[in-house]
């Protein structure tokens, strides 16, 4: 588990940020963006992640930023 999160949850919230490319830090609409595109499908999700601070976004923007980097080599 990271940040209280499942597996299959990190990959859901990873997979919602396959269009966007992020650069060295967390951006300010990142949270919003991940929540919405979840909301449809994944509503409980959503808002654990729009219940994290500005510390755990940080660590979850990292995250994203890594496994994008692997699976994109």
């Amino acid at each position: 588990m990271f940040l209280g999160f499942s597996l299959d949850e990190l990959m859901e919230v990873v997979r919602t940020c396959d269009a966007i490319e992020i650069e060295d830090c967390t951006p300010d609409y990142l949270q919003d963006f991940i929540a919405q595109r979840l909301d449809a499908d994944f509503p409980v999700l959503a808002n654990r992640v729009r219940l994290l601070n500005a510390e755990q976004m940080d660590a979850l923007c990292e995250y994203i930023k890594d496994t994008h980097f692997l699976i994109r080599q």
